[in-house]
């Protein structure tokens, strides 16, 4: 029973955190918090940002230390996940699949575990996942404020100059990704 109540409120979660973000992305003049004044709005295609990535260190499941300024000059796609997530969990195959497609093209995947728990449960889920990709860790707190997460999983497109350029939130597949990320793949 457990269980079933766990997956109804990540369903009930997913769906509220996807009509507040629908809303927040048509300007329904929600409020944002405060730290978030004055950052750029949307340009370019329908459906592209432009928004600085924020430069946060992680700790990364070897206990080191990692950001996105690492991985500067190569194309990122930031997976915002949980181990305790059963649309996580269901993504995390096609990015496995994408992340053998594009690591040779100059980009990756980094999976950000959000309340996770510990670097071995993590450890233990990436291998019975076959996780080929980094993986750092967070809490929520962390991804709302940095990076606008409002559900899970939540995707973006980061360039090869730490721009935001995409946010997808819910899973994706393999196909939807390269389709976007192509243009950004084909760049020098």
């Amino acid at each position: 029973m457990t269980r079933r109540l766990l997956a109804l409120l990540t369903i009930l979660l997913l769906a509220g955190g996807a009509g507040l973000w629908v809303g927040l992305e048509a300007g329904d003049g929600a409020s944002e918090p405060d730290d978030r004044a004055g950052e750029p709005e949307a340009v370019g295609e329908p459906g592209s940002l432009s928004i600085p990535a924020a430069v946060v260190d992680f700790a990364t499941l070897e206990g080191d230390s990692a950001s996105l300024a690492d991985y500067r000059g190569r194309v990122v796609l930031l997976n915002l996940w949980g181990t305790w997530c059963p649309p996580c969990r269901r993504e995390i195959p096609d990015l496995v699949r994408l992340q053998d497609r594009i690591e040779s093209r100059g980009a990756t995947v980094v999976g950000l575990a959000v309340d996770s728990g510990s670097p071995a449960k993590i450890r233990a889920f990436a291998d019975r996942y076959g996780i080929n990709y980094p993986i750092w860790r967070s809490d929520s707190r962390t991804v709302i404020r940095h990076y606008r997460a409002r559900g899970y999983p939540t995707t973006l497109l980061v360039d090869r100059e730490g721009v935001i350029r995409k946010r997808w939130l819910g899973p994706q597949t393999a196909e939807e990704l390269l389709a976007e990320l192509r243009p950004y793949l084909d760049r020098s």
